[in-house]
């Protein structure tokens, strides 16, 4: 007799539904990208789409290596971790115990770079693109340390790429080794990521490594990457989609760091004045319907990347693409790790009782006092801001709906009485933007959003 696995047929749906998300994204014929979706630490989805050359005809395939970008702030973070674990370093040092510097730079801690709260100024790599060939990780470090601070040491957030440029010196200050020597010994080979490596520009021919483009209103244009041994500890690792989810694994099984130890990086930043920030140490701290999750993501020219992990329900997604375009890495992986969670995004049309539509009229203010007006006309809801065009905005479930394009999304909040105070609008949750309800009519506008 045939057993019907209700689980095992879910997850067959939310993977076609997923493959057919990121096939839509991709052309066959143009750059494209590796994905890997895993759950309870299984590969579940694992694809390569679109081209990995253009000139050469070269398709993806599931072993292409790209450059991660700011992803690479995960490595260098555990790294500073296990230097920590060692007694090698503390997270309360002070920049002025490794690199020649003055008040108040010499004042910024281990833990205030780890969590751009630093105020050091500066663009990391950018900067360092400029400095005389033959310059070293240490002319770099003084060079950021020396220029007057942006704002006072852990009274803000900012996320600046010379925080982990400094971290990445630190790191061969206190071992005597280079980063990328540092990081194939202690973190690359002991987790099995046999494809990975750190750009130093005079590495060896790599294979698998993908082209990266940019695709432009001006068309298709090849991307060149200059002096990429600049990258460093804030963007230079260069790796597969497999080896993320090797990544991945270690981090879960202690095999790096102690999990305790990992969970510093996990715990959201505060500030002097007592606010917290959504950044740990090289992980964003962000949230998919009420559940954690630890994130980040990366660009550099012609690549971009987006990793995505959920530790309660151990879903894990990384997406690797080789072109700069409108492709949003950070929506596709809320939208495909949500699709394995009870509460996915459903960008079709749900039914929600028309009787029930009027409640959601209304003028709504977001922290701008910008207003959008939401109407709801024969059983239709509509979206128009004040000097806009009006859109319809498709019903999803109750409270939630869609825009027809780019994964736009509302959803409706409620107050302890249960009333409509406020909507947030986002891609699948991406950049939420909270607009709270007015206590006013809708207004009268004109199909070009001009008030009567």
């Amino acid at each position: 007799m045939a057993c019907y696995c209700p689980i095992v047929s879910a997850q067959e749906g939310a993977v076609a539904t997923i493959d057919k998300l990121m096939s839509s994204q991709f052309k066959a014929n143009e750059p494209g990208a590796n994905v890997l979706v895993a759950k309870g630490g299984k590969i579940i989805y694992h694809k390569a789409i679109g081209m990995a050359n253009m000139e050469l005809n070269v398709p993806s395939d599931t072993g292409m290596v790209y450059y991660i970008a700011s992803n690479t702030k995960q490595f260098t973070t555990v790294a500073i971790l296990q230097l920590l674990e060692k007694g090698l370093l503390s997270l309360e040092d002070t920049l002025g115990k490794y690199v020649k510097s003055t008040a108040p730079v010499s004042q910024i801690t281990i833990r205030q770079l780890l969590s751009h709260t630093s105020g050091l100024n500066g663009e990391g790599y950018r900067d360092s693109l400029n400095i005389p060939k033959g310059n070293t990780r240490q002319a770099d470090a003084e060079r950021f340390a020396a220029r007057n601070i942006a704002f006072a040491a852990g009274s803000k957030w900012l996320y600046n790429n010379t925080n982990f440029q400094t971290l990445g010196y630190i790191i061969e200050k206190i071992t005597g080794k280079t980063y990328s020597e540092y990081l194939t010994e202690n973190i690359f080979t002991p987790a099995g990521m046999s494809a990975t490596l750190v750009a130093t520009g005079d590495e060896p021919v790599i294979k698998g490594r993908a082209t990266g483009y940019g695709i432009f209103r001006r068309g298709m244009v090849n991307m060149v990457l200059h002096d990429i041994q600049e990258f460093y500890a804030s963007g230079g690792i260069l790796t597969t989609v497999r080896d993320m989810y090797k990544w991945n694994q270690a981090l879960k099984s202690g095999a790096l760091i102690p999990k305790k130890t990992l969970e510093l990086a996990f715990t959201p930043q505060k500030l002097i004045s007592g606010q917290t920030v959504p950044y740990g140490f090289g992980w964003y701290i962000d949230n998919l319907h009420g559940s954690a999750v630890y994130r980040h993501g990366g660009a550099v020219p012609g690549f971009m990347s987006e990793t995505f992990y959920l530790p309660q329900e151990d879903i894990y997604v990384v997406i690797l693409i080789n072109a700069e375009s409108g492709v949003i890495p950070q929506v596709l992986a809320r939208i495909a790790a949500a699709e394995l969670t009870d509460k996915p995004y459903k960008f079709q049309r749900g039914e929600i009782a028309h009787q029930n539509l009027g409640k959601y009229a209304g003028v709504y203010e977001n922290e701008k006092s910008e207003k959008v007006n939401i109407t709801e006309e024969n059983g239709k809801v509509y979206w128009q801001r004040l000097s806009g065009r009006r859109y319809e905005v498709m019903p999803s479930v109750t409270d939630e709906f869609y825009f027809e394009k780019d994964f736009l999304w509302l959803e409706f909040q409620r107050d302890e009485k249960k009333k409509i105070d406020r909507l947030i609008f986002s891609r699948a949750g991406y950049t939420p933007n909270t607009w709270k309800k007015l206590e006013k009519p809708t207004m009268r506008l004109s199909e070009t959003g001009q008030e009567f």
